[in-house]
């Protein structure tokens, strides 16, 4: 996992094995920075307080956050990556 700063907008791409994900980089509970957060399989777990999400649409596997993770269209082109905010 590693964090970039895009426009204004802080980002987390995820590496899963068989794909890269792209989703905003920090926890909808308390602002963790999640790249310091453990990746298992596809579920991102906060270094904080252990919110879980699922990198593939960023919804919540277990609180205590409430809110999904903004996800972002991710492509790989020429060994490269390009990201698209919305």
């Amino acid at each position: 996992m590693k964090q970039f700063d895009l426009k204004e907008s802080e980002v987390l791409v995820v590496n899963t094995g068989e794909r890269f994900y792209c989703l905003e980089a920090r926890c909808t509970h308390a602002g963790a920075p999640l790249a310091e957060g453990d990746l298992d399989g596809d579920i991102l777990t906060c270094p904080w307080h252990y919110s879980q999400f699922r990198v593939s649409d960023g919804s919540v596997v277990r609180g205590p956050a409430n809110n999904p993770l903004n996800i972002y269209d991710i492509t790989v082109r020429d060994g490269q990556l390009f990201i698209e905010l919305k």
